[in-house]
């Protein structure tokens, strides 16, 4: 159980981890991760293949408690994204040209992942939406 895991950290343990976590002082940076477009353009073409793979997987995974409307939008890119035999590597290469435009170079990489492959899927996921008796997006 995990109480019973937290009972068992000697007091002392516990003391010596507060004393270094306040020794590392300021505030807490995602140093290492992409959330920038600065970040993106940095990357290798492999590593942002890499990148986006990741992105798909996570963000198109079905989840129990996702909403209707979250479960058919997964759907309908999962879908589109089979259908179109889309690639990591065509997605990255999506990215990366839509941080040509100055609408994108303020936002993450994840958000230019969600804006641009709705765009391309957006008939995918209209069609799923249909299939439920709800309106397009």
């Amino acid at each position: 159980m995990l109480t019973t895991q937290f009972r068992r950290i000697r007091p002392l343990s516990a003391v010596l981890f507060v004393a270094a976590m306040a020794a590392l002082g300021g505030a807490a940076r995602a140093e290492g991760f992409v959330n920038t477009r600065a970040g993106w353009l940095a990357l290798t073409t492999e590593a942002k293949s890499a990148y986006v793979q990741g992105l798909n997987d996570s963000l198109n995974y079905y989840f129990i408690d996702d909403s209707l409307v979250e479960a058919l939008a997964k759907r309908g890119r999962t879908r589109c994204l089979i259908e179109q035999n889309a690639t990591a590597a065509g997605l990255a290469g999506a990215i990366t040209t839509a941080y040509d435009q100055p609408d994108f170079a303020s936002s993450t990489p994840v958000a230019v992942y969600i804006l641009k492959v709705n765009e391309l899927c957006r008939p995918y996921i209209n069609r799923e939406r249909a299939q439920y008796g709800l309106s397009p997006q």
